[in-house]
């Protein structure tokens, strides 16, 4: 079933059962003349247009809002989207190779005091993306030597050109490639040797996180590998993609809760 006749059904213009066209019979309920099942389709409309919200990236507050109906119900079916995209994320991961930009980043509401590295109570993330490919993101617990090499050592293949600022935590990177470090004191960008790929995708990821209000410290790798699938298929239709892994493969017995 392609997403179209999906939609119809979820609507409520066809019929779950024999998908046969429908009819209303009162304020709230359609009935199918073929098998005369009656049915509220309500409930199914209120998540399909969650999802196609969710694709968008209104808050869940602000989808709730337009939808009609609760904030507990768009979050609970959000988190189930974030769930599925984060599975997604982790099926495609694979060592990166090639030339290969590396960055860290903070994130977190803004706070007086130290910005940047080692402000209070910010979430340390870890960033690495592949010229011509994919972004790579984990949070850490800190960015000592030890942590961001072991990360490094895990998801790259050896031999790889590795593009970085001058962070002292990256000073053995020579052991596992060619080293090239950018002093941003100097220069933003030396020909092939800049950051600005990575630099790209925190910018684009604090985007999306600036809408979220209150996420929880537990939760916040959810929502990291939602940016980071997003943006790895930015130029994909994320609607049909949620779709395809959810709800296409068995259309009548996973339709929408």
């Amino acid at each position: 079933m392609e997403l179209a006749d999906y939609e119809r059904h979820l609507v409520g213009l066809l019929c779950w059962s024999c998908h046969a066209a429908t009819g209303p019979c009162n304020a709230r309920q359609r009935q199918c003349p073929r098998c005369r099942k009656r049915w509220s389709y309500d409930r199914k409309r209120i998540h399909w247009e969650l999802l196609k919200a969710f694709c968008l990236n209104p808050t869940a507050h602000h989808a709730a809002r337009y939808i009609r109906c609760t904030y507990r119900t768009a979050h609970q079916t959000y988190m189930r989207f974030r769930l599925a995209l984060g599975e997604m994320t982790a099926e495609e991961k694979r060592p990166l190779l090639g030339e290969l930009e590396l960055d860290e980043s903070y994130f977190g509401g803004k706070r007086k005091g130290k910005r940047g590295r080692g402000a209070a109570g910010k979430v340390a993330v870890f960033g690495i993306l592949e010229r011509a490919g994919k972004v790579y993101t984990v949070a850490v617990p800190d960015c000592r030597k030890e942590t961001l090499m072991a990360k490094i050592q895990a998801a790259t293949v050896k031999g790889s050109i590795f593009y970085t600022d001058e962070f002292v935590s990256y000073k053995d990177l020579s052991r596992y490639g060619k080293h090239v470090p950018i002093d941003h004191q100097e220069t933003v960008a030396e020909g092939s040797a800049h950051i600005n790929g990575i630099e790209g995708f925190w910018s684009y990821a604090k985007r999306l996180h600036r809408l979220c209000h209150g996420v929880d410290r537990d939760n916040f790798p959810l929502y990291l590998a939602e940016y980071e699938y997003r943006y790895n298929h930015r130029d994909e239709q994320l609607l049909s993609i949620l779709f395809d892994r959810l709800y296409k493969t068995d259309p009548i017995k996973n339709h929408l809760p």
